[in-house]
């Protein structure tokens, strides 16, 4: 155990005196008359001064704290116990240096050496209890973090549905991550994996909003899927509508010139460019939903984007592009996962690939890039991907080969 070194003309004892003195003061088991014995030690010798300071910077060295949930609790108990923070006090080598001449001398030498062994249990125990209870405190201060905004995840293959507070319930698909995050004004949440399917209550004081990558989708009450993936989160409504934002900004676009009646050389007139026109021409109203001149109640977005609305059955896909399309939507393909099925209609098959792997621990691994192109089609069980892997074995141009918890796929 590596312990700190006192100055080597500093009295062990006195330091001992002094560390007393500073865990007193830290805990407030001062009063007035303990104060003026305090001032009285200190005046009493300049090497006291010196030991009171030395303890002090050994406090100071204690590490820094930080927010809820980012503290190490066991590296924190395990520095308190590991001696770096108080001065060791070599009590051998202070009888060495100090050998009794007389029965008594040696009788109240052996007293005092179980006097400092005694303030040095005390001190340490006391500066224990203190992590321990700063311990205590930072893991009630996560878990309260922990109640307020709880998080909720699935592994390979699990699938969990959820009831939120409002009434509200989310089935979680496999490998996905969200967070709650629920206030007076607004039902916050975030996909930060994964996929998730909606059942929202409807409160129209309180809009449903969940964030996932670049979108941003606003509902009041309605049911609808989030699929985020790293190229993008696609958002499919399958009741109701919802309003969907993108985070990508992009300049609206100039106002068209204004006309000059030939007949007039005075102050220049509107083209005929109304305000429902300047509206279509938003960078987010493009494809098949139909934007209205302005945002109902409860879809206002304080980012100033214009939004996109999709009613059932359609669908979008947010990516970095600052101008979405909505598509009609497969929703039998959407929602196959809910029944540990998967649908494909000619999707690529490191998509395909990537699908299977969240259902199934014996992973699918694609090797080169020469098999980018090659896309399939049909229906799946998630749970068991034998019969795509029969499938791949009969098609020419691909060798499969099975080992252990991988099935590799590549070009022969």
């Amino acid at each position: 155990m590596k312990h700190k070194t006192p100055p080597s003309k500093a009295d062990r004892l006195i330091l001992e005196e002094a560390s007393e003195w500073f865990v007193d003061f830290r805990v407030g088991d001062v009063d007035a008359a303990a104060r003026e014995r305090f001032d009285e030690w200190l005046r009493r010798s300049p090497e006291h001064i010196r030991a009171y300071m030395e303890i002090a910077k050994t406090y100071v060295e204690l590490p820094t704290l930080k927010i809820a949930g980012s503290l190490d609790l066991d590296a924190l108990i395990a520095y308190a116990r590991s001696g770096e923070n108080v001065v060791r006090l070599d009590i051998a080598d202070t009888v060495r240096r100090r050998v009794p001449h007389s029965v008594d001398e040696e009788i109240s030498h052996r007293e005092r050496k179980e006097k400092v062994a005694g303030r040095a249990l005390r001190i340490r125990r006391r500066l224990l209890a203190v992590a321990a209870a700063l311990a205590l405190a930072i893991g009630a201060a996560a878990l309260w973090q922990s109640a307020r905004f709880p998080t909720y995840t699935t592994d390979i293959g699990e699938r969990r549905s959820i009831t939120l507070a409002d009434g509200s319930t989310v089935d979680l698909n496999a490998r996905s991550r969200l967070r709650i995050e629920f206030s007076r004004s607004e039902r916050r949440v975030e996909l930060i994996e994964g996929q998730a399917l909606f059942q929202v209550s409807k409160d129209k004081n309180r809009p449903f909003v969940v964030s996932s990558g670049d979108a941003r989708v606003r509902a009041v009450g309605t049911q609808f899927d989030v699929y985020r993936k790293a190229t993008g989160t696609t958002v499919t409504v399958l009741e109701g509508r919802v309003a969907v934002y993108s985070s990508a900004r992009v300049e609206p676009p100039a106002p068209a010139p204004a006309a000059v009646s030939p007949a007039n050389s005075g102050p220049a007139h509107a083209s005929g460019h109304s305000a429902a026109t300047q509206q279509a021409q938003r960078p987010f109203s493009s494809g098949s939903a139909q934007q209205p001149p302005s945002n109902p109640s409860g879809f206002a977005d304080p980012s100033g984007s214009a939004p996109v609305f999709l009613s059932a059955g359609e669908q979008v896909t947010v990516t970095a592009d600052p101008v979405i399309s909505p598509q009609r939507a497969d929703i039998a393909a959407t929602t196959a996962w809910m029944e540990r099925r998967l649908i494909f209609d000619g999707s690529k098959l490191s998509d395909v690939v990537q699908e299977f792997n969240r259902y199934n621990r014996r992973q699918l691994i694609i090797e080169g890039a020469q098999l980018s192109d090659f896309h399939v089609s049909g229906v799946y069980s998630s749970s068991d991907p034998a019969s795509l892997i029969r499938f791949l074995r009969d098609q020419p141009g691909i060798k499969v080969t099975e080992n252990g918890n991988e099935v590799r796929i590549a070009a022969p």
